[in-house]
């Protein structure tokens, strides 16, 4: 982007930067029972729009003949909104499942590199000319050493921060378990789809910085000009993952599990009524069963059921529910009266309603496919 004003590529950008303040102010007023997450949310395309705006500014022919050209707060934003988009996503990812402390110094750690980067850029006066590759050459040795440290920053980071969402997208799956019986929904597909096409972005940003010593010219527009249309896909991801989390993802009780399970009165007579749920009322057949619809219908706080199925039996609700699941589709795939249904009949008709999770539980717990099990079953049978 270094020819004309305002070309195609800049255009898109300008138009995805009025998108993303648009969907900043969104998440900002939508009204939400996670507030800390959709302002993290807003937060993000905030800073997404900084880049973009940026990054508009920094790489334009013309704007590198005015007077901008020479200020410091272009590096500055553009570092710094770089730099926070990672911490962002990960506080982001993190408080879907826990209310955050931001202000806890481990978290206020995150901050650093964008703290540093941006004392380097106001003491060296680092401005867009300074910023742009072919003019380091001209550079005295210790400016030039400055900015390629805080291209490696910025270019770099931001692979630690993926690593990072996905571990806080893992935590999450383990929270859901301990309260849903079935991941019904595609909100944690979503947020897999969001952390891959990041990662990708990412990581093609640290490969092309990398790689740009070896490349033309043209070449190197060429991988800036698709790594901005990664951004643009990406804000219109996390717009329909963020929208769908926000308002649908984590409808749950607070569960507040106490320290010992002795502790609970009438232990005996509850773990009674889970047994008696399961294997007389056979709760689990219900699809959508989780934790506070299985409460409410056997008159237990929901506390207390995720306090007895972890230490009684020795599993979360998750597994708990799942495993009387494929102990009723192992008994319907030789029994009489289902023998003319599909697999996927037996899927549904024992619980499931996801035929990935009935799978992978099967051959987990059974040590075979639904298949190969119907199969020999019916073998010995004969």
């Amino acid at each position: 982007m270094k020819n004309t004003f305002l070309n195609l590529h800049e255009v898109i950008l300008i138009l995805t930067f009025a998108e993303t303040l648009l969907l900043c102010a969104l998440f900002k007023l939508m009204p939400s029972k996670q507030v800390q997450s959709r302002n993290l949310l807003s937060l993000f395309f905030f800073l997404v729009a900084g880049t973009l705006v940026a990054t508009t500014v920094t790489w334009n022919s013309y704007m590198q003949t005015v007077e901008i050209a020479t200020w410091s707060l272009v590096p500055l934003v553009l570092s710094c909104c770089l730099l926070l988009q990672g911490p962002t996503l990960y506080f982001y990812l993190r408080s879907l499942s826990e209310p955050l402390d931001i202000f806890q110094w481990r978290n206020l750690l995150h901050l650093v590199p964008a703290m540093v980067v941006s004392v380097l850029i106001i003491v060296f006066r680092v401005n867009v000319i300074a910023w742009l590759p072919w003019n380091w050459p001209n550079l005295a040795a210790i400016d030039r050493a400055v900015i390629k440290f805080i291209w490696a920053i910025v270019r770099c980071l931001p692979l630690v921060y993926v690593l990072a969402c996905f571990y806080a997208e893992y935590r999450l799956r383990q929270r859901q378990k301990q309260i849903y019986s079935m991941i019904a929904s595609n909100e944690l597909r979503w947020a897999e789809i969001v952390l891959g096409g990041f990662f990708i972005h990412w990581l093609w940003s640290f490969v092309g910085y990398f790689a740009g010593g070896y490349l033309s010219g043209d070449m190197n527009d060429l991988v800036g000009t698709l790594n901005n249309y990664f951004t643009v896909v990406l804000v219109n991801v996390l717009f329909v993952f963020g929208l769908v989390n926000t308002r649908q993802l984590l409808h749950e009780v607070a569960v507040e599990v106490p320290v010992k399970v002795a502790e609970l009165p009438h232990l005996d007579e509850k773990i009674i009524l889970i047994d008696r749920a399961m294997q007389e009322q056979k709760l689990y057949l219900e699809s959508q069963l989780n934790l506070e619809r299985f409460s409410e219908q056997i008159g237990l706080r929901a506390r207390d059921v995720s306090t007895i199925i972890n230490a009684h039996y020795g599993s979360n609700f998750f597994e708990f529910v799942n495993a009387y699941r494929i102990e009723e589709a192992k008994r319907l795939l030789v029994a009489d009266e289902s023998k003319e249904d599909t697999i996927l009949d037996i899927i549904y008709k024992s619980g499931f309603n996801s035929q990935s999770a009935f799978h992978r539980f099967f051959k987990r717990i059974v040590g075979m496919t639904p298949s190969q099990y119907r199969a020999r079953q019916r073998g010995d049978q004969h």
